[in-house]
């Protein structure tokens, strides 16, 4: 299977997961190789692509943490076929002959264990949803900002706890950042937040018109 590797990366993973396993100590299993991965995707400490975002030093907590409880051993060739196995499964459903980074990806997401199906969990994000923010074109991708609840307030013009009370009941999407408290909210979303002033009122438009 390693031919049809991305050389680079592959590489890249497999330094990172035997400098976990040799440096710091930690036992191999699919949590220390989760954080192999997130530390070969990561900028500046957080992963970001489209509807994820993933706090990475948060997730090295949890996984110091979970290896002080659990000192159990592994069978490390158990771990690795496994993994290999679903590496494979995620090039079958793709397509793509060459594994890569989203293969890498996917195959977490889709792992029901450990800290990585605690992280998707949490975050409520789906490979399908991954795949049509990919698909979506490059432009506006680029165009695809993400502001704070105090942003969203300035651009709209009302009070920050106006902006909280619409996410609490679900008028105003969020998402937050895994690891931390903070949430961020699509400029799309909050734009859609303003309504034409001779649209029937439903109770439900958190901006009326009249005013300027």
């Amino acid at each position: 299977m390693d031919d049809q590797r991305d050389p680079g990366f592959s590489a890249r993973f497999g330094t990172e997961t035997d400098r976990l396993q040799h440096e710091e100590n930690y036992v191999c299993d699919m949590d220390l190789l989760f954080v192999a991965f997130l530390h070969c995707v990561e900028r500046f400490g957080y992963f970001h692509l489209g509807p994820i975002t993933i706090n990475v030093r948060a997730v090295e907590a949890r996984l110091e943490a979970r290896a002080r409880r659990d000192g159990s051993p592994h069978d490390e060739t158990d771990v690795f076929v496994r993994f290999s196995q679903m590496l494979m499964r995620e090039v079958r459903l793709s397509g793509r002959k060459r594994i890569d980074e989203l293969h890498y990806l996917f195959a977490f997401m889709r792992l029901n264990e450990g800290i990585a199906a605690d992280v998707f969990g949490e975050l409520a994000v789906t490979t399908e949803q991954v795949e049509a923010y990919l698909r979506r074109g490059a432009e506006e991708i680029v165009a695809d900002r993400w502001m704070t609840p105090e942003e969203v307030a300035e651009y709209l013009r009302v009070h920050v706890q106006t902006v909280r009370a619409w996410i609490r009941a679900g008028k105003l999407p969020a998402r937050r950042i895994y690891g931390m408290r903070s949430l961020r909210v699509r400029e799309a979303d909050a734009a859609r937040m303003l309504r034409p002033i001779d649209e029937p009122d439903d109770n439900t438009s958190p901006v009326q018109g009249g005013g300027t």
